[in-house]
């Protein structure tokens, strides 16, 4: 039987400025895709509130927090959130897989449903601010990417 310990210098460090920035920018993704489709619809901009917070901060922050055992200090998934959003595929204690996954289902969710509605919704009526919501989205989703391109 072979036990599996994780080094120190493996373990994520849960600095001040990466939980700030990391739940800060899903903050403003999620508030971007509700606004986006709140302008097609406002009863589905709420709903789309409630869905993507609870799908992101909730059910994917859970599935990657599985044991302390993996952070230096406890964050409450918060931690490995915020390296799944600015930049690592390879978090202590997931597999590359699931962590890919993860990354993939939470790109759909704030990208590509809010995206496909907007481009939908301009091409029978053009707004303005449609545009400029399509721009913010697709920049934090280019910000990001780059982001994880860098934190291979």
């Amino acid at each position: 039987m072979t036990n599996l310990t994780v080094a120190d210098n493996e373990k994520i460090v849960a600095t001040k400025s990466l939980l700030l920035s990391g739940t800060l920018l899903l903050a403003v993704w999620v508030v971007l895709g509700t606004l986006s489709i709140w302008l097609i619809n406002q009863l589905y901009g709420w709903l789309f509130l409630g869905f993507s917070a609870f799908a992101v901060l909730v059910v994917i922050r859970r599935l990657l927090c599985n044991s302390c055992y993996y952070c230096k200090s406890c964050t409450k998934g918060f931690a490995k959130l915020s390296k799944l959003t600015l930049g690592s595929n390879r978090i202590p204690g997931i597999s590359k897989g699931s962590t890919v996954g993860m990354a993939t289902t939470m790109y759909v969710i704030l990208t590509v449903i809010p995206s496909a509605l907007l481009v939908n919704s301009m091409l029978s009526v053009f707004n303005p601010l449609s545009v400029l919501l399509l721009a913010a989205i697709l920049l934090v989703t280019v910000y990001t990417l780059v982001a994880r391109a860098k934190g291979k």
